[in-house]
């Protein structure tokens, strides 16, 4: 129960992040884009923290909640069906460059994140 508590909370933070990129960028698909790839990039070096350092409840509140609160699937795949050009494509390039930061991020995260002794 502490853990679905604990992602709950993690998910209503990751939320309002993403209504905060919102407002802060205006435009559907940049947004949209901008959440997820600093999403993609935030959970690639947690994932090496939670590894390296962390603990289950921690992850449980950083990952599947803040994380998943934050980035948004379900609106990559609508903007990606919407009668605008460039559907097809828009999704194209929120796969590659989720691909690319994860490539980016995990080598470096590894790194820099010591193991704990």
């Amino acid at each position: 129960m502490k853990s679905l508590l604990l992602v709950a909370v993690g998910g209503v933070a990751g939320t309002l992040v993403r209504a905060g990129l919102s407002v802060a960028i205006p435009d559907d698909r940049n947004g949209t884009l901008a959440a997820n790839l600093l999403g993609v990039a935030l959970a690639s070096a947690l994932v090496v923290l939670m590894e390296r350092r962390g603990n289950t409840l921690l992850r449980h509140l950083l990952l599947p909640g803040f994380c998943a609160g934050m980035t948004t699937f379900s609106a990559v795949t609508m903007q990606a069906v919407q009668p605008i050009s460039g559907g097809a494509l828009f999704l194209a390039e929120n796969i590659f460059l989720s691909l690319l930061i994860i490539l980016l991020v995990l080598p470096l995260s590894r790194k820099l994140i010591p193991v704990r002794k």
